[in-house]
C-alpha cells in the first residue's frame, strides 16, 4: 500500500503542448539526485515519457493494459539508470481504453485508489504526467495532488487561460501548495516577453521565477536519453529546471525517515 507520506505531484496544463512530460521527467530525475525515491506515472495515451526517462522506445507493455484487465497495474513499473522509476501507459486496444474511460467516469477516485495500491516508500516522490485537463485523469491528479504544478507557455492562448487555470486549482486540496511554471520561454521574441509581463501581472508570485528558456540542450539530452542538467549543466534551461526543482523539494511533506533509491516492488 502507498505510504500516507508520499506525495503525488500532480504535473497539469489546460494547454495542450505545453511540454508536461518533458517537466515530469526532469524534474523527477533532480529530485531523485537529492535522495528522494521517485516514481513517475504516464497517465497518457500518447506514452511518451519512458523516452524522457531513457527507454529506447516506447513501451508496449504499460499500465493500461493491466488495469484494464483487473491486474495491478505496478506489474508495469520500470526503473532507470537515475533511480527514477516509472509506470509506462503502454499500448492499449481500443476496447481496454474504452473499458478504462468508463470506468474514470464511474469512479472519481479511480487514481486514488490505484495510487494506494503501490507499495512505495513513505517518502516517495509521486509525478503524475497527465493528459490536458480537463481529462478525467487530469481532474482526479488534481483532487490527490500534495503539490500541483501547473504548465503553460507565454503565449496569447496562455494570457487567455486564467479562468482554465483557476478552476483546474480549485479541484485541488485545500491548502496544497501550488504554481505556475512557463515553459520554453525565447526572450528573443517580443510576443513571448510580452505575455511574459501579462501572466506575471495576472498571477504575482504564484508565476515561478524560474522560466523554463527553449534550449537546444533539452532536444540534445532527451535525444540521448539523458537529463538536460547532467548533459549541459551549465545551459539556461538547467539552472531553470534546478530551481523548479528546489522549489518542490522546499513543498514536499517530509517524511520521518528517508529511504532513497528504493526500488518500487509488487506487494507480497
Amino acid at each position: 500500500m502507498m505510504a500516507t507520506t508520499a506525495a503525488p505531484i500532480a504535473i497539469v496544463s489546460p494547454l495542450g503542448g505545453a511540454g508536461r512530460t518533458t517537466l515530469t521527467a526532469h524534474l523527477a530525475t533532480l529530485v531523485a539526485m537529492q535522495g528522494r525515491p521517485c516514481l513517475a506515472i504516464d497517465l497518457c495515451r500518447q506514452n511518451t515519457l519512458g523516452r524522457h526517462l531513457g527507454a529506447p522506445e516506447s513501451n508496449q507493455t504499460g499500465w493500461a493494459t493491466l488495469a484494464a484487465q483487473g491486474q495491478w497495474w505496478g506489474g508495469a513499473a520500470l526503473s532507470n539508470s537515475d533511480a527514477v522509476g516509472w509506470l509506462p501507459f503502454g499500448a492499449v486496444s481500443l476496447p481496454e481504453l474504452a473499458a478504462l474511460q468508463h470506468a474514470w467516469a464511474l469512479s472519481p477516485d479511480w487514481l486514488q485508489n490505484r495510487l494506494q495500491d503501490l507499495d512505495v516508500p513513505a517518502d516517495s516522490a509521486i509525478f503524475l504526467d497527465t493528459p490536458t485537463w480537463p481529462a478525467p485523469l487530469s481532474c482526479q491528479a488534481m483532487a490527490v495532488a500534495s503539490v500541483v504544478l501547473i504548465v503553460l507557455e507565454a503565449s496569447d492562448r496562455a494570457c487567455h487561460a486564467q479562468a482554465l487555470v483557476e478552476q483546474a486549482l480549485a479541484q485541488a486540496p485545500a491548502g496544497v501548495p501550488y504554481a505556475i511554471a512557463i515553459n520554453r520561454i525565447d526572450p528573443r521574441r517580443p510576443s513571448q516577453r510580452t505575455a511574459l509581463q501579462t501572466l506575471r501581472a495576472q498571477w504575482g508570485d504564484v508565476l515561478l521565477p524560474y522560466s523554463v528558456h527553449e534550449d537546444e540542450n533539452i532536444a540534445q539530452a532527451c535525444g540521448q536519453a539523458a537529463n538536460v542538467c547532467a548533459w549541459a549543466p551549465q545551459a539556461q534551461s538547467s539552472h531553470d529546471l534546478q530551481g523548479i526543482s528546489q522549489w518542490l523539494m522546499n513543498h514536499l511533506p517530509t517524511a520521518p525517515q528517508a529511504t532513497p533509491h528504493t526500488p518500487l516492488v509488487q506487494p507480497a
